[in-house]
């Protein structure tokens, strides 16, 4: 496996102490977060369910002026509060996080969450770095390789085993203003491997705050991506089988690029999308 260039240091914070931390509240861990390092302007904080893990973006930089989410404010360090313990991951001066908040997924089925970042280096443009936590530090785990050309920027649709196999995909729109390409790779330890592609969708519109124009629906075993065209005028279903995207679907229906893909729609069985969060 060919390992990235190293783009942080990563740290156990100051105070982390694994005994005091997990006797903090809710309340009291959003407040250590916000009060011990410098938040985005959105403070946005992603959760676990059990309220075990916290995330959020930290470090406002504007040393990347790409401007794409309606700001030139990006973050230099990725912040996890996990079981009591914090931890930092600060990136090199090359790298920002082009991004609202991270994820937190089990990615590699092992019971414990993974980060799931876009990051971006500020002369190849938007990649996508996974973290996790190994050896009491934030490590790169997975990753795909940057565009390979500044302002460029991709949009996270799907993180979801899509094609019921037990192994889970990623999926993102690279380019989503510019030809809209839907790529979907699988998730293991290294570089994740692009394996299907198909062009002309769009999850995001430049300098708009809403990041929440994808759905994933699973029923009767069938499960289902549905992402705006890139003009704005139909939903599109895609199926992943056999290492295969495939178009099954096309609901003609106008999409608002300022409100989540889940609102404006009555999907059923939504298992990703209905929540996500917007700067």
């Amino acid at each position: 496996m060919v390992s990235p260039p190293r783009s942080s240091d990563s740290d156990v914070e100051p105070g982390g102490d694994s005994s005091a931390g997990t006797m903090l509240n809710h309340d009291e861990i959003v407040e250590l977060l916000a009060g011990h390092f410098d938040q985005l302007p959105e403070a946005q904080i992603s959760i676990s369910e059990d309220e075990s893990v916290y995330a959020q973006y930290a470090q406002p930089t504007d040393r990347y002026g790409h401007g794409i989410l309606g700001d030139r404010i990006e973050a230099g360090q990725l912040v996890l509060w996990s079981d009591g313990v914090t931890y930092t991951h600060t990136l090199a001066d090359r790298y920002v996080f082009e991004d609202i908040q991270p994820r937190l997924f089990d990615v590699d089925g092992d019971g414990e969450l993974e980060i799931v970042t876009i990051r971006t280096d500020v002369s190849a443009g938007a990649g996508i770095m996974i973290y996790k936590v190994e050896d009491g530090a934030l490590t790169e785990y997975a990753w795909v390789d940057e565009i390979g050309t500044p302002s460029r920027w991709l949009n996270i649709a799907a993180i979801y085993d899509l094609d019921g196999d037990g192994i889970m995909e990623i999926a993102w729109v690279q380019t989503p203003h510019i030809g809209g390409i839907l790529r979907v790779a699988r998730i293991s330890k290294g570089r994740l491997s692009v394996l299907s592609e198909s062009t002309l969708y769009s999850n995001h519109a430049i300098g708009e705050l809403n990041l929440c124009l994808s759905v994933v629906v699973a029923l009767t075993e069938q499960t289902t991506l549905y992402v705006p065209s890139h003009d704005r005028t139909q939903i599109a279903g895609l199926k992943f089988t056999g290492d295969m995207l495939v178009r099954t679907e096309t609901i003609d229906h106008p999409v608002d690029f300022s409100r989540s893909l889940s609102s404006q729609y009555d999907f059923n069985g939504v298992v990703q999308g209905g929540d996500c969060a917007s700067r």
